[in-house]
């Protein structure tokens, strides 16, 4: 295994480049399919399946291990294009039809999607030049990783870099463009208003609301369950205990139901407007809510715009709405400059986190990541409506006062030294992006306050501190929020 070269010298390994100022190690390149490389990682299952689903292909593996760091001195320079310590990966341009990125995981686990840069830092979108660089932030973890590896990819102790193609025009969606998500959804993540049982609450293939379902829906109050970004209603609360949603078809009588939408490409007024497109004319619907992330955005805007939207001779009530980690305040992972940090965020959170649905989330966030991989940010109106005073939030936040009753769940997430995200939440998260306390997806204080907000803050809260160890989608199945939603909703 050829070694590192601390002084920032290149090292050729297999198709690729390497250069590790500051880090010593050794590295070897595997190509797809070969001993070595089946031996070197052990991704996931779910990976494996939201990989080959979206067309992306393995070009290329590399494994770095036995990493230390090197002062700098005595002919070791620290010095890369990022300004910080760094690996910079050239690999050859996959030609002009194919878009590439790498993923890259560190000894503990933790993942980064990894775009090409040009000399100037910004994303490279040219089309067959000879190579690509990849700037991928590094670090040696001070903690020994546990026996056995937790994240989605990566063997225990050695960094893993993980080449990937796809095709520019996706043989199902076409164009990978600004117009890529909300294509990608209208066939993958279609609108359905669903059956939310016992039996069928974990699966994608659930039942769809009839008229039959209609007419129970509106023989008492019901419950509608709204998921939030990247989700579907089986993957945001597929975590639920059987018991759990069991009493919670005895508590509405078996009028519940969930909400499957767009998260990508249109923002939650518009899921309202489709929503409420499918109540039955004349008919009266008076509903909780229980809303995670950006689904308890659209429960907000069926309590506060209401007036706003066409329902005919149709009324929708929100009597109490429960909002888990909703980002009523907004986000700032949002912005077209941070959208990098969220794709890596929410891929940490599935691996360091895994609920039901893994490979669910992980398609829609290779989306994302196909989009940034060519430059194209246009056409994600459904994240853009969480940017903090942007105009989605700043008209909703004006909106007057509603006329059920609010209730809130928010986290301030601070993973322990030991674990494998401590140093990503604190330099990436915190230090460069929030500033303060937030659990991993949206500061703390934006899952009950909205200044300006006839409607906030919240007053019936629960907030986890940084102690209580409960990240953005952990929250749904603690069982701390699950008792404190039994006594909301009794």
């Amino acid at each position: 295994m050829p070694d590192l070269q601390p002084n920032g010298n290149p090292l050729q390994l297999g198709r690729s480049t390497l250069r590790t100022p500051g880090l010593a190690g050794i590295a070897v390149a595997h190509t797809p399919g070969s001993a070595g490389m089946r031996s070197a990682e052990r991704t996931a299952g779910e990976l494996d399946e939201a990989l080959a689903t979206e067309h992306i292909q393995v070009v290329e593996t590399i494994e770095i291990s036995r990493t230390r760091e090197v002062p700098s001195g005595a002919g070791v320079t620290r010095s890369t294009t990022l300004g910080e310590p760094a690996i910079e990966l050239t690999v050859p341009d996959p030609g002009p039809d194919w878009g590439q990125v790498v993923l890259a995981v560190d000894e503990s686990g933790v993942a980064t999607w990894n775009i090409a840069r040009d000399e100037q830092g910004a994303v490279d979108v040219t089309r067959g030049g000879s190579t690509r660089t990849y700037v991928i932030r590094r670090q040696v973890p001070p903690v020994a990783p546990a026996a056995e590896t937790r994240g989605l990819l990566g063997a225990v102790g050695s960094k893993v870099l993980k080449v990937l193609v796809f095709p520019l025009v996706d043989p199902i969606v076409g164009e990978i463009s600004d117009t890529l998500a909300g294509r990608w959804e209208a066939v993958n993540r279609p609108y359905r208003l669903r059956t939310f049982t016992t039996d069928d609450y974990r699966s994608a293939e659930a039942g769809t609301i009839d008229d039959d379902a209609w007419a129970r829906l509106q023989g008492g109050r019901a419950l509608l369950l709204l998921h939030g970004t990247f989700s579907r209603a089986h993957s945001a609360f597929g975590g639920l205990p059987p018991d759990f949603v069991a009493w919670l078809h005895e508590r509405y009588e078996g009028r519940v139901f969930a909400f499957d939408h767009y998260t990508l490409s249109q923002d939650p007024r518009e899921n309202a407007e489709w929503l409420v497109a499918q109540v039955p004319p004349g008919a009266h619907l008076e509903l909780d809510t229980i809303g995670h992330s950006r689904g308890g955005l659209v429960s907000r805007v069926l309590s506060e715009q209401g007036d706003a939207l066409a329902l005919g001779d149709r009324s929708v009530e929100v009597a109490r709405a429960i909002h888990l980690a909703t980002p009523s305040a907004g986000t700032v992972l949002v912005d077209a400059k941070h959208l990098g940090e969220l794709v890596d965020t929410v891929t940490n959170l599935l691996s360091f986190f895994p609920d039901n649905g893994v490979t669910d989330v992980l398609q829609t966030v290779i989306t994302v990541v196909k989009q940034l991989a060519v430059g194209a940010v246009g056409g994600l109106s459904g994240l853009s409506a969480m940017l903090p005073d942007g105009p989605f939030l700043h008209a909703l936040n004006d909106s007057p006062k509603a006329g059920g009753r609010y209730y809130a769940v928010a986290a301030d997430y601070e993973p322990g030294e030991a674990d494998g995200l401590a140093s990503y939440a604190r330099d990436v998260l915190h230090d460069r992006i929030f500033g303060a306390e937030n659990d991993l997806v949206i500061p703390t204080a934006s899952g009950w306050d909205a200044k300006g907000s006839a409607n906030f803050p919240i007053e019936d809260r629960q907030v986890f501190r940084a102690l209580d160890a409960v990240p953005h989608n952990a929250l749904v199945r603690n069982t701390a929020t699950l008792e404190q939603i039994r006594a909301w909703l009794a």
